[in-house]
């Protein structure tokens, strides 16, 4: 059936999301537009390494976040952000660090992290029991003190070393009881606010992340030269599978970890007495996220600023470098392919209360397409219903047989870096159970993508996005998989196929290339994860390309059928058991920092591996596993 594009672009702004793991599908619901992530400032470099205006040099870092209330709650907002004035430099209330948690100029690296809920009071983040290795945290969702130390930001609040360091001597004389207290006096944890608490789990994901990346056993030698550099993102942008509150957000975190690190160079140099930019730290940055969705090109604004960013030389901080998890998704059915006039199956699940996206890239062009991509969609009981775009960047309203809303598809055409383009339409899915009375919801169980005959030759590639629940946050989404017949994901041994069988069909659902999204840039790390006992990668983790689980591997797994690494909890000594690639990206940083501490300076990701112990043409080098961090 064909379908018209709405009338203009003249839509209601969205209201406030709801709070839970679908976050995003109340703008999908009430907007004829993706969130327009291309429209960030042209100047993001400038922004990072402060060649414009704004105190001693530094510019603005400032990247809106999105609507108000869809990703932030009001009260984080910050109304009228302004420049650092350089008290940071001079204040020792607003220090980074206090004078005795100050690396060594010629043996520091510091490490950034953005994750959620970093627990910045835990014992390994310490120098000493009053001494915090935490130089800077922006709390994305706290409640906004436009007066306090991160009033440079666009919301939430920064915490720094030196106002940490005094909480600690509070927690240790008693004045504070808890380190939960703690959390709680300082604003990151705050149960009267309409969030997810996070920063109240006992094992977060952000613990598990930042304390294999920059924590330390007390007394730990190389401890003081680990500084940290955090972001708390906001529970939205971790809840939301469909990764469409994620570029601004994530754009601004980076930039917030550069001018901090640049700025932790200038207070060394200030109160050691040193010229301006003689001190240049190498910075590691550890972004354990990532989409199962994308162009997988390095075209995304989040991997085109990543790489900028590590390909910059910069004056007064170090080289920058870049790891990013390699995915856990090979075995999840969510990568296919597609030819034109042919169909693939999409598995749909019942009690689903969250939209579905699914995208569909089409093969590169030479030259901008003369007629869109079209998809068609069929579910239970009804054919396919077809796409009618006329132009580029148009969105059509798809309905079943009876009329009923069942989708919306959004078309899109993205010049490539490296020259050419290509079309995609993001498809998304209404839930298949409604949250509210009225609203619109589709059939569970088998549906069909379909490409017309006569569409552009070359293999399409179909990326579903990833749509189980995450801990923590309430249970409304449900995964769909794609569907191939001839899938399997045993052999007659009963063995896991944990690579594409050599066939010519290309209709079909994939292991190879399920990498993650955000990680196919130039100059990121890849860290894939391996079982420490058979040393070989584990079946849930991703492939780049064919049969690569990573440049570089860790052990994570202690075994292929036994899953899990010890890891931190929340609070100081409390452990817990977590498995997947998330695991493996900060103990590449990790080793990567030490490296670069002691004077490493590898150029590029071939001399990264290289310094593992790699070679050019050989399978991925291998580190050695972290000692345990708690009992197994």
């Amino acid at each position: 059936m064909e379908l018209k594009a709405p009338p203009a672009w003249n839509n209601p702004a969205p209201r406030t999301a709801p709070d839970h793991s679908g976050c995003a599908e109340d703008w999908f619901a009430r907007n004829d537009s993706l969130p327009d992530a291309d429209a960030l400032p042209a100047d993001l470099i400038a922004r990072a390494f402060g060649h414009g205006t704004g105190a001693q040099g530094d510019a603005l870092p400032v990247v809106e976040l999105g609507p108000p209330g869809l990703v932030l709650p009001l009260d984080a907002i910050n109304p009228a952000p302004r420049a650092l004035d350089g008290s940071d430099l001079t204040d020792p209330r607003l220090a980074y660090l206090e004078d005795d948690a100050l690396p060594d100029p010629d043996a520091g690296c510091i490490i950034g992290v953005i994750d959620d809920a970093i627990p910045f009071v835990h014992e390994r983040l310490r120098l000493t029991p009053t001494l915090s290795r935490v130089a800077a945290l922006w709390v994305q969702d706290a409640r906004c003190d436009p007066h306090g130390p991160g009033h440079d930001l666009p919301a939430g609040t920064e915490l720094r070393g030196a106002t940490i360091g005094t909480w600690l001597a509070q927690l240790q004389s008693g004045t504070i009881p808890t380190e939960d207290s703690l959390y709680r006096l300082s604003g990151v944890v705050d149960m009267t606010r309409q969030t997810t608490h996070a920063a109240a789990f006992a094992a977060g994901h952000g613990a598990a992340v930042a304390l294999l990346a920059a924590g330390h056993a007390p007394g730990d030698r190389d401890a003081r030269n680990r500084p940290l550099i955090g972001v708390n993102l906001a529970p939205k942008v971790i809840a939301d599978s469909s990764g469409a509150l994620a570029p601004r957000v994530l754009v601004a975190s980076v930039l917030f970890v550069i001018t901090r690190a640049r700025r932790l160079c200038r207070l060394i140099e200030t109160r050691r007495g040193l010229a301006r930019n003689s001190v240049r730290l190498p910075v590691v940055l550890n972004i354990s996220l990532g989409l199962t969705a994308g162009p997988r090109n390095g075209s995304s604004v989040i991997e085109r600023l990543l790489d900028q960013i590590a390909d910059h030389q910069a004056d007064d901080l170090g080289p920058v470098h870049i790891v990013l998890p390699s995915g856990n998704h090979r075995m999840a059915r969510l990568r296919g392919t597609l030819q034109a006039g042919g169909t693939l199956g999409w598995q749909v699940p019942p009690d689903d209360r969250t939209v579905t996206p699914l995208e569909i890239w089409g093969p590169v062009l030479q030259a901008p397409p003369d007629k869109p991509l079209q998809i068609g969609l069929a579910g239970p009981g009804f054919g396919p219903a077809w796409t009618a775009f006329t132009a580029a960047g148009q969105v059509t309203h798809l309905q079943d047989g009876d009329g009923r809303a069942m989708a919306r598809a959004y078309h899109g055409t993205s010049a490539l870096p490296g020259g050419g383009y290509r079309q995609a339409v993001t498809v998304v899915l209404q839930p298949t159970c409604p949250d509210k009375p009225g609203e619109a919801w589709i059939k569970p169980g088998l549906w069909h993508l379909s490409l017309p005959a006569d569409a552009a030759p070359g293999l399409h590639d179909v990326s579903l996005q990833r749509d189980e629940v995450l801990r923590g946050f309430p249970r409304e989404a449900r995964q769909s998989r794609l569907y191939d017949p001839h899938y399997r994901d045993r052999d007659q041994a009963e063995r896991t196929v944990d690579r594409d069988p050599d066939s010519r069909a290309l209709s079909r659902v994939q292991r190879a290339d399920t990498v993650n999204a955000y990680a196919t840039g130039r100059r990121t790390l890849r860290a894939g994860a391996v079982s420490l006992r058979e040393g070989r990668a584990v079946e849930y983790n991703s492939l780049i390309g064919t049969d690569r689980a990573g440049d570089l591997l860790v052990p994570v797994d202690r075994a292929i059928c036994h899953q899990g690494m010890g890891i931190c909890g929340r609070g100081s000594g409390s452990f817990s058991m977590m498995s997947g690639s998330s695991l493996a990206a900060p103990q590449v940083t990790r080793w990567l920092a030490a490296a670069l501490g002691q004077g490493a300076r590898p150029g590029n990701r071939a001399a990264v591996q290289a310094l593992a112990g790699g070679t050019p043409d050989g399978p991925p080098p291998i580190l050695p596993p972290m000692p345990p961090l708690g009992r197994d």
